[in-house]
């Protein structure tokens, strides 16, 4: 099969030895069609429910896009499934010999679930991240612009403060001038180059972000499901490469507000007794001017395998703020199904969230107390134990997070479910 050319040959027509230019591609048979083939392939009733694109659409897909197989290796039928368990494809006779216990095996069809063309939630939310890294160089370049007019600003207001100073003394102080002068020049081209090193690189950043934005539109046009399935896992690895560079920017200072100042002598009225220097240049990079905001999320559907960091590395921001309106807050977990619940200490109330923080629920632990609750934890997607915190009755109580019904309890003593 021709993959990347800019003019494909019939792949049927090939195998009968003719050397015609095809005018469609079936991602599903991985075949490049001329006209012909083309019209027996959508007359076909095995075949007719596959969606060709054109050839001039499939160039525009990326390489890696191109690469990925719709067949199964192994028993050469359709790849419908993802096992979450072993991270792999799968196609029916894999589902059937190889992942009958595996949990958390999903219809690829069903993951995706294209709004419009071959959009999927997974592209969505590429789309957002990348808008976050190409709105966060944006800023990031402004402000370092921003800092190099306002350098060249102070170093100009510190020159003729200088200058000025240089007139109210005698002409003892011109090598005095000329060295402070030298030192503001050094440390205003010294900064400056650096800041100008930093825009380059964050330039650069954004070319590979503009470049992945090219890709992410031509996938959601042109991919099959599976296509855009696959390829948004290579998505995720080089915007996550992206979005970690253009952080460690922002973490390693880089980004700090650089700033100087002239400082004079005190003793300039003693200057031809007393005075050595001109004065001294000072410079502030403590402070930051831009801020950076991060509103897609790369986890939000699968996470790439990624290397361990060390604890050195690792920076922590905060993703999401709940207002539950209760204190005393003392049991907190996270359901299979992203939901959140909290525990209010002794209140006899368990309280349900949505992940995107929408109050869902709030339930009794038990009918008949009311001074019971202190912690909990997630047994499985169904059920989540809560512990009544030393209270009587001493117990231990299972309640169904779906109905929000008690299912049973355990007393603390004996040990014995009831």
């Amino acid at each position: 099969m021709a993959t990347d050319q800019s003019v494909l040959l019939c792949d049927v027509c090939q195998k009968r030895h003719l050397n015609k230019s095809a005018e469609e591609y079936c991602p599903q048979c991985e075949e490049a069609l001329c006209r012909e083939c083309r019209d027996h392939h959508k007359l076909s009733k095995l075949l007719k429910s596959h969606q060709t694109i054109t050839v001039d659409k499939y160039n525009k897909l990326p390489s890696f896009i191109k690469q990925i197989s719709q067949n199964c290796e192994e028993h050469d039928c359709f790849l419908e499934f993802y096992c979450k368990s072993h991270d792999a494809l799968c196609c029916k006779l894999c589902l059937i010999s190889g992942h009958k216990e595996c949990k958390g095996t999903i219809f690829i069809e069903d993951f995706l679930k294209p709004l419009t063309g071959h959009q999927s939630a997974a592209l969505d939310n590429i789309e957002k991240v990348l808008q976050d890294l190409q709105s966060n160089i944006c800023s990031a370049i402004k402000d370092r612009n921003r800092n190099l007019t306002e350098l060249r600003e102070q170093k100009r207001v510190i020159e003729e403060q200088i200058k000025e100073k240089r007139k109210e003394i005698n002409n003892l102080l011109d090598n005095l001038e000329e060295e402070l002068l030298q030192k503001v020049s050094i440390h205003e081209k010294t900064n400056c180059r650096e800041i100008e090193e930093i825009i380059t690189k964050l330039e650069d950043e954004k070319e590979k972000v503009d470049e992945i934005q090219k890709e992410v539109e031509s996938v959601k046009m042109f991919a099959s499901n599976l296509q855009i399935f696959m390829g948004t896992k290579t998505f995720q690895e080089s915007i996550s490469t992206n979005e970690i560079n253009v952080q460690q920017v922002y973490d390693n200072g880089s980004l700090n507000n650089v700033t100087m100042k002239c400082t004079f002598n005190e003793k300039l009225e003693g200057l031809i007794k007393h005075i050595k220097t001109f004065g001294d240049v000072e410079i502030d990079n403590s402070e930051k001017h831009v801020s950076f905001s991060w509103k897609g999320d790369l986890s939000a559907q699968f996470k790439p395998k990624s290397v361990a960091k060390s604890i050195e590395t690792i920076n922590v921001r905060l993703g999401r703020r709940i207002n539950i309106n209760s204190k005393s807050i003392t049991g907190c977990a996270i359901s299979e199904a992203g939901n959140m619940l909290f525990l209010q200490a002794h209140s006899n109330r368990m309280m349900k969230y949505a992940p995107n923080g929408e109050f869902i629920s709030e339930s009794r632990i038990n009918p008949e107390t009311s001074g019971i609750g202190y912690d909990l934890a997630v047994i499985d997607s169904n059920t989540v134990a809560v512990s009544s915190g030393g209270n009587d009755p001493q117990q231990i109580y299972l309640i169904d997070m779906n109905s929000t019904k008690r299912v049973k309890f355990f007393n603390w003593g004996t040990g014995v479910a009831v």
